[in-house]
């Protein structure tokens, strides 16, 4: 990850009051925007990996594709035979 100051963005959201009571309590005030940046990045990385499983998935239904997990199907995809 990259953390240079220079290149963030202020943003604004809303926490739930005992999230934010806990990440205070927590996090030291000058390490917050450098936790929430990992952690928002490791739920992109996730959101993005649940995203393609459940693209695969549909891609299999849609073509009927009996091949008995998304790992194979990950496997044919790569190799360019679909």
């Amino acid at each position: 990850m990259n953390t240079a100051v220079a290149q963030r963005k202020r943003i604004n959201f809303m926490a739930e009051p005992s999230l934010l009571s806990e990440m205070e309590e927590l996090i030291p005030s000058g390490l917050r925007s450098d936790f929430i940046n990992e952690a928002i990045e490791r739920a992109l990385i996730h959101f993005s990996k649940k995203t393609a499983r459940q693209e695969a998935e549909n891609l299999r239904k849609k073509i009927n594709l009996k091949i008995g997990s998304n790992e194979k199907l990950y496997k044919i995809i790569r190799a360019g035979r679909l």
